[in-house]
């Protein structure tokens, strides 16, 4: 027996081992091959969102559904006397879970990300402009088979991820989702519950009007730091441009093997599908306009993170079956009553701030001016917001979006409503982000596994899914759909 067993162990062994991970020829999750001793790990859990996200996850880890989780950072020692040592003063309580040994990673240190990849089911990622420092996180996940979290809202970086590692994620199974937090899940989801409403009484979402806003917390540093390097680059390429190339930089041209792989045929991929470009620009163009919502009945604002969001919310409708509708995106909070002239009085006000602003960027020094304004603002607000994240993760201020829909035959309106107690940049941000990759975790689990591949928040685990589980959270969601009246 031994003899044969010897004899044939070249040839039955690696086909048990194939009918272990696949079944039927479809790959079974990676993570399921392997043993994982962690949940969720937090890349970057010293920086502004990593502290939001830690906290999450030690003040709400149980009740988000997860068993172990760890943070990961270059800096240990940081991490110890920033995080680990101001929290070990605190108990995570019924709902929390204390975090398991910290991670050193470097996103400089490939082998470093990689290793932290093998021991998680997901990566929450947090050390950003990721453009500078997200890519080996992504690539290792990849290659580790891990799943992957983030909170970027920067389009064109996502866009060329998923040129260069979409392809392989999707054979390995791997979901990765980008822009999970306040960039863009309240206006895709929004917009996915109603379009679903909809559907189900029989309509079709024709156009929907949100909108998005909050108070609270403070800006992200990541944030204010990709916003600036934004800056900075547009006013060297506009100058560039009007002193014929004789001042500023140039816009800098991709290479072509960096943006489209040599082993990828067919069409450029983006973001956005190519069946649904046209109708983004469109909304795009009108979304940053001022105008009057017929649907809201008030004058309006764009909001200021239309150009990210809108890109993920035509995304989701392009997979989800509700393509081609008209979307608006605007500013919540501003005065709307008879007052202000419902809107219209805040509304030039902004156009007139938004006109000196547009003269104010291509001035020299005007970064300067913003870096040194979050300098001496920033840092005190920051330093509250993180007191009651420390503190059990107490409100950190609010979040909203309310969405305003009609249907393709006029016959039926619907509105979202979305409220939650925490700042958009950080509370509410780290908050859906985590919530998105316990939901991912769960799924693994389950028959009913995450979508593979670059995914939106929405498309990852099923619209429905997320609003459920964002409710469970303490997110008020409500939608209601009502038959217009007819005369």
């Amino acid at each position: 027996f031994l003899a044969q067993v010897y004899r044939l162990g070249p040839r039955v062994l690696p086909n048990i081992f194939y009918r272990c991970v696949f079944v039927r020829g479809q790959a079974l999750d990676p993570c399921a091959a392997m043993q994982r001793d962690l949940d969720i790990v937090v890349f970057g859990a010293t920086g502004d969102t990593g502290v939001s996200a830690c906290c999450c996850l030690y003040f709400k880890g149980k009740k988000l559904g997860i068993s172990s989780w760890a943070p990961a950072a270059r800096n240990l020692g940081k991490l110890k006397s920033d995080l680990l040592d101001r929290l070990a003063d605190r108990e995570p309580g019924e709902d929390g879970l204390a975090p398991s040994e910290p991670i050193q990673a470097d996103s400089g240190d490939y082998e470093s990300l990689l290793r932290m990849c093998k021991r998680t089911k997901c990566v929450v990622a947090c050390a950003g402009p990721f453009a500078q420092y997200g890519e080996g996180v992504i690539k290792a996940c990849v290659e580790a088979g891990t799943h992957y979290v983030d909170v970027t809202g920067e389009v064109p970086w996502v866009e060329k991820m998923e040129r260069k590692y979409g392809e392989e994620a999707e054979k390995k199974r791997v979901t990765l989702v980008s822009m999970a937090g306040y960039d863009s899940v309240p206006p895709d989801l929004s917009t996915f519950l109603a379009a679903k409403g909809m559907r189900d009484e029989g309509e079709a979402l024709q156009r929907f009007d949100i909108f998005c806003g909050g108070g609270g917390g403070a800006m992200p540093s990541g944030t204010i730091n990709t916003l600036v390097q934004g800056v900075d680059e547009a006013k060297g390429q506009f100058w560039n441009k009007v002193s014929f190339g004789m001042l500023g930089t140039p816009a800098r041209r991709p290479r072509t093997e960096e943006s489209q792989p040599a082993t990828t045929s067919g069409p450029r991929k983006t973001y956005v599908p190519q069946t649904e470009s046209a109708n983004l620009g469109s909304n795009l163009i009108w979304s940053m306009c001022p105008g009057y919502s017929s649907l809201a009945g008030q004058f309006c604002l764009p909001h200021f993170m239309a150009p990210i969001n809108i890109n993920v919310v035509h995304r989701t409708a392009a997979q989800e079956g509700y393509g081609g509708l008209v979307y608006r995106e605007r500013m919540a909070g501003l005065p709307n009553g008879l007052m202000s002239l419902y809107g219209l009085v805040p509304t030039i006000c902004g156009v007139a701030g938004g006109f000196l602003m547009a003269l104010f960027l291509p001035l020299p020094y005007s970064t300067s001016a913003i870096v040194k304004l979050r300098d001496t603002f920033n840092p005190a607000l920051m330093a509250s917001a993180r007191k009651l994240m420390l503190d059990g993760f107490k409100s950190t201020g609010v979040t909203i979006a309310s969405g305003f829909g009609i249907s393709r035959s006029g016959g039926m309106t619907s509105t979202t409503e979305l409220k939650c107690k925490y700042d958009p940049g950080l509370g509410f941000t780290m908050l859906s982000a985590c919530t998105l990759a316990s939901v991912i975790v769960k799924r693994l689990e389950s028959d009913d596994k995450p979508r593979t591949g670059f995914q939106t928040a929405v498309t990852a685990v099923g619209g429905e899914a997320l609003a459920d589980a964002l409710r469970a959270m303490g997110v008020e969601l409500k939608v209601t759909t009502q038959r217009a009246s007819r005369l």
